[in-house]
């Protein structure tokens, strides 16, 4: 048997000690995790670690998993982190409705959503988009203003690039809207082929080693599939501009903080410009966003201001990428026929 002692916070860099634990770990009939010292989750946590256990499992078929010392974790229970890698604890993944500033963990099917799409005759960003609607109303309590407009915007980035790019057949979700402290994080993540996989279609793009990757990702106008040269290029807001993660990123470090991790390591970006690396074991792509809420004002505003110094920025790469000016991920969806159609169209032309 295996114990496996949890630390007292599930946060962010305990959790990617824990996924390189695992990664290493010997071969055992049974392996229990031991959560007597675990006093503090978040929302990456659960949604991470809850992962890399279910990893250990597919790793390991005919080894037995269990727990120890669990029973008062009742807010990890309640959002579905032990029945998400088999423990009779809690309640399901998806099972807890979401209120009062939360989403649970929840499993999004990405084929449903490519099926609702074809159902109804709409683009697959459609209905992203009115996912993210609703999960950012769950989250703020809120069907419209800022804190809304931000989280359906950046919700809808992330998960589109999943779906996009990704191959992963599911999307996971957990987020936590803290308003004494003017904070809200979003942990999204898949396990797909990750970041370097699908920056390598890009044959512009030098992508040796899985921190080139992290870093190209957050470029604007960086993509896997839209360059100078890809065939079947996407037409109409929708079409893949290599803003998405860009824009988002930007967004989170007004105050807050930026996280992605992909395979081998993982870099957060923070408001005050710095920049950090970790190391971790992560087959797919994990994003954490922390928001201040405090500092939200238009996302119009902010949108404008981080799509003008994108351009500036792709000023001197400009001829390699191929970029639709009418992209969802250069504004708000709403704003797919307004003025900032031609704002967008207008800065590309002058570079």
């Amino acid at each position: 048997m295996k114990r496996i002692i949890l630390p007292s916070s599930l946060d962010l860099g305990e959790s990617l000690k824990i996924s390189i634990l695992l990664s290493k770990i010997e071969n055992a009939d049974k392996y229990v995790f031991d959560f007597q010292h675990v006093k503090r989750v978040e929302p990456f946590g659960l949604l991470f670690v809850s992962s890399e256990i279910q990893r250990l499992r597919s790793r390991h078929p005919d080894s037995e998993v269990g727990c120890q010392n669990y029973s008062k974790m009742n807010y990890a229970g309640h959002m579905g982190f032990f029945k998400s890698f088999g423990l009779d604890h809690g309640k399901f993944p998806g099972q807890a409705r979401g209120s009062n500033n939360y989403i649970p963990m929840r499993l999004i099917d990405c084929s449903e959503l490519t099926d609702s799409a074809y159902d109804e005759g709409a683009a697959v960003g459609d209905i992203v988009e009115r996912e993210s609607e609703q999960l950012a109303e769950v989250l703020c309590c809120q069907d419209k203003g800022p804190i809304h407009e931000t989280l359906t915007y950046s919700l809808r980035e992330i998960m589109r690039n999943v779906v996009e790019h990704s191959e992963a057949s599911q999307i996971g979700i957990c987020a936590q809207l803290w308003p004494s402290k003017n904070l809200v994080e979003v942990a999204i993540l898949d396990r797909g082929v990750g970041l370097r996989a699908t920056l390598s279609r890009n044959p512009h793009l030098d992508v040796t080693n899985d921190k080139a990757a992290l870093n190209y990702s957050l470029m604007p106008a960086v993509s896997g599939k839209a360059f100078k040269g890809a065939k079947n290029k996407q037409k109409g807001p929708w079409a893949n501009s290599g803003f998405g993660l860009y824009m988002t990123s930007r967004i989170c470090r007004n105050g807050g903080m930026f996280f992605i991790a992909s395979r081998k390591h993982g870099m957060l970006l923070t408001s005050a410009g710095g920049k950090r690396y970790f190391d971790c074991e992560f087959s797919g792509t994990a994003v954490r966003l922390r928001i201040q809420t405090n500092k939200i004002s238009s996302l119009n505003k902010s949108l404008e201001k981080y799509r003008s110094e994108g351009f500036e920025i792709q000023k001197t790469y400009k001829e390699i990428v191929n970029i639709d000016p009418s992209a969802a991920s250069l504004m708000m969806s709403r704003d797919f026929d307004l003025s900032l159609w031609k704002k967008a169209l207008k800065a590309i032309k002058n570079t």
